[in-house]
């Protein structure tokens, strides 16, 4: 238990996947927990598709009645109408109720023992020699919570690592979407047009009951193309309306280089650690939750929360996702320097070169791993050995 004035073990900041799944696990190792959290629900204020893969579901041990939809294909489509669908015989993805995986974690942390504060917004953090302060202003007053160590994982977006020093993340995308009535798509369709999403693609996700979620990324003016997107679909007949709720978030595509301090640990989208290919950060997510989890519970075991003990933290899950994290980069900033043109000759390519029978075919494939099947295709798909270089040189001989 806490002393000398601590109220708590850890505050975390944040009620998403990280936090919460960081609350049920400290919980159930015995230590006392307060969850720090904006909107007066879990549940509020979620922009994203909650596709993730069948691992994410067993790994983290996460509910299945969360499942809306099992994935086992998807199909690319280009400017031109081009067509290539990647398939594998058995599922390798789920679509999710991703506000309802906010609250199913918030209910079992609470379960455990965890306590939540609603409706409470940390402004501050002061990491000092003894104890570390959260600044927290509520509905009804402000107030300082006292703990040993904190979490951050507010999403990406909050101005505490940079008050910390820890930097800023100046690399990110805008993610919009809405959720629809679908006529007609029983699988997940995938636009490579730079008319619609320029620099990155957009998507129809079907989800359950005839409904599905349609969006896209981009820097700029994510809802004037979210619009033009949902005209699109409108007049193809794939959605009843084009008029729906639309909702945003940001999405970073680097990590923040240093994801710790003394006394505080940054996990999650506030951290960066997410997909640069397709912008999912669920998996990444909680890997590095799980992580932060048993290095904050050895340092109470050493009662040692120092920068240098806590830096255990960072080796592993850079150890852990390093590569990914280039890779995706690398293919991404590759992809968004093409033109539709580029793009749709590389979907002839594609075609001739038998990349769906790759997909469906190499048994290393792993969704939530990318590195490896994006060199494999692009020794398929690129015919010049310079194209290649910046993968090369990043380890993947």
């Amino acid at each position: 238990m806490p002393g000398r004035g601590v109220l708590y073990d850890v505050v975390v900041i944040g009620a998403g996947p990280c936090g919460s799944y960081i609350a049920r696990s400290l919980s159930r190792l015995g230590h006392s927990v307060v969850v720090v959290e904006k909107n007066v629900r879990p549940d509020d204020n979620v922009c994203c598709t909650g596709i993730v893969s069948q691992e994410c579901l067993s790994d983290f041990d996460l509910d299945e009645s969360l499942v809306l939809r099992q994935v086992s294909s998807a199909s690319f489509r280009s400017s031109s109408g081009r067509c290539l669908r990647l398939y594998r015989e058995a599922p390798v993805a789920a679509v999710i109720d991703r506000p309802r995986l906010n609250m199913s974690l918030a209910q079992q942390a609470e379960a455990a023992g965890a306590h939540y504060l609603f409706g409470a917004m940390a402004t501050d953090i002061m990491p000092n020699s003894d104890a570390v302060e959260v600044r927290v202003n509520g509905q009804r007053q402000g107030r300082v919570l006292k703990a040993e160590a904190a979490i951050i994982a507010t999403g990406f977006g909050s101005r505490l690592p940079a008050s910390l020093g820890l930097g800023e993340i100046r690399q990110f995308t805008l993610g919009a979407q809405a959720e629809v009535a679908i006529n007609g798509v029983d699988e997940v369709e995938i636009y490579l047009d730079h008319k619609l999403a320029p620099g990155a693609f957009a998507w129809l996700v079907p989800t359950k009951d005839g409904k599905g979620l349609a969006g896209l990324l981009t820097r700029h003016q994510a809802g004037f193309r979210l619009k033009d997107l949902l005209y699109s679909l409108s007049r193809q007949g794939k959605i009843a309306s084009r008029r729906a709720p639309l909702s945003y978030g940001l999405i970073p595509l680097k990590p923040l280089t240093k994801t710790c301090t003394n006394r505080v640990l940054v996990v999650g989208e506030a951290a960066g650690q997410v997909k640069p290919t397709s912008g999912g950060g669920i998996y990444y997510g909680l890997l590095c939750a799980d992580i932060a989890s048993e290095v904050l519970h050895q340092a109470f075991g050493a009662g040692d929360f120092s920068a240098a003990a806590l830096a255990a933290y960072q080796k592993r899950w850079r150890a852990s996702l390093n590569r990914e994290l280039k890779v995706g980069y690398w293919a991404r900033s590759l992809f968004a320097s093409l033109s539709d043109r580029h793009i749709d000759w590389l979907f002839r390519i594609a075609d001739k070169r038998g990349i769906a029978e790759l997909v469906a075919t190499t048994q290393t494939l792993a969704f939530d791993w990318h590195s490896r099947l994006l060199f494999q295709m692009a020794r398929q798909l690129l015919p010049f050995p310079k194209a290649l270089e910046p993968a090369w040189g990043l380890g993947l001989r």
